[in-house]
């Protein structure tokens, strides 16, 4: 492997480590990143992941869609939605460092074919309050299309309950009374959500994704699962769940590059319908010349009629809303969030 990879591969593992397993409150990854990023022999089978995708995400969800396959193995202690105890106090990383070598065929497989295509119905709590600011800027039904979109379980945001609390106090409840799904969200800052409305007319959901997940295929499934941290285990039956509330949905996926498949699909929503495009933790994956194609896509469009993006992308993450008109295109910054939806911190005004 050549030096500057082994450089970069090293520096991701250990920023997964020191910041982005901790910030999502896992443990356990925290641990096995930061003996990956001083392992030369694991780095060296983490190298086999797909350009544009994180290695560290890669590598531990193909370790964990083989222990949720069925595999016996001293690691899956560690893993309670698997054991269904809590997580030993022993070391996980020589059962990891024993599992990797033992399946490397497999593992290198996986990470060489699939993608980061993590669908977190959480990330909903962001774009809720976001999508409320476009429907008070506007009389008509959202036409919403999701770049990256995965499962496409995002595009279903007016189909669960929200609840938004802060101090501990719930200040918002939205959404039907008896949702199968339930997102919470911690509000932080002196920053106000902006008013949300009882209702968001939705006329069309599209998603775009280079290999859509299909949630009727049992193994894209369970790769979806994989991709879910250790010790969240509350988000896999949520997942669950909104694969099943996904049955009996208008949603159309995209198979495609994004910046290929966008202008098409843009110009097919009717002008009557307020044109979104929104993304959520997604576009770090997007090769640069496809960042420039979608704004472009979206600056045409614009000229026609009023278009809005909204992002929730950042390594640390920021929630944005991009206001497109006659050509051109306007950024506001809205909040700071977790990449998971956890929380919320609204920008003051």
């Amino acid at each position: 492997m050549q030096a500057k990879r082994l450089t970069f591969l090293r520096a991701a593992f250990h920023r997964f480590a020191r910041v982005e397993a901790p910030g999502l409150d896992s443990p356990t990854y925290e641990e096995l990143a930061y003996g990956v990023s001083r392992d030369e022999d694991l780095l060296e089978i983490a190298a086999h992941t797909r350009r544009h995708q994180p290695a560290p995400n890669m590598l531990f969800a193909a370790v964990q869609y083989l222990l949720l396959s069925g595999l016996d193995h001293p690691l899956a202690a560690h893993y309670p939605i698997i054991s269904g105890e809590p997580c030993p106090l022993a070391p996980a990383y020589p059962h990891f460092r024993e599992f990797c070598f033992e399946y490397r065929e497999r593992i290198v497989e996986l990470i060489s074919t699939r993608l980061t295509q993590t669908n977190v119905v959480r990330r909903c709590t962001c774009l809720l309050p976001a999508f409320s600011i476009v429907r008070q800027e506007t009389s008509s039904p959202l036409a919403l299309i999701d770049l990256g979109a995965s499962a496409g379980l995002n595009l279903n945001f007016d189909r669960y309950a929200y609840s938004y609390k802060q101090d501990g106090r719930e200040i918002l409840r939205w959404g039907l009374r008896g949702a199968q799904i339930r997102l919470e969200a911690e509000l932080r800052g002196n920053g106000e959500l902006p008013p949300i409305p009882s209702a968001i007319p939705v006329a069309s959901r599209d998603g775009i994704d280079l290999d859509p997940v299909d949630l009727a295929n049992p193994d894209q499934l369970l790769w979806l699962r994989a991709l879910i941290w250790p010790e969240h285990v509350g988000r896999h039956q949520q997942l669950i769940d909104a694969a099943t509330e996904f049955k009996d949905n208008d949603i159309r996926m995209h198979a495609g590059d994004a910046a290929l498949v966008l202008p098409a699909l843009v110009e097919s929503v009717p002008r009557e319908h307020a044109l979104v495009v929104y993304s959520t933790i997604a576009l770090h994956q997007f090769p640069q010349e496809s960042h420039q194609s979608i704004i472009n896509t979206l600056a045409t469009a614009s000229v026609e009629r009023p278009v809005w993006q909204i992002a929730l992308e950042g390594t640390d993450p920021e929630l944005s809303i991009t206001r497109y008109r006659m050509g051109a295109g306007e950024t506001e910054t809205l909040a700071d969030a977790s990449p998971h939806g956890w929380w919320i911190e609204w920008r003051s005004t």
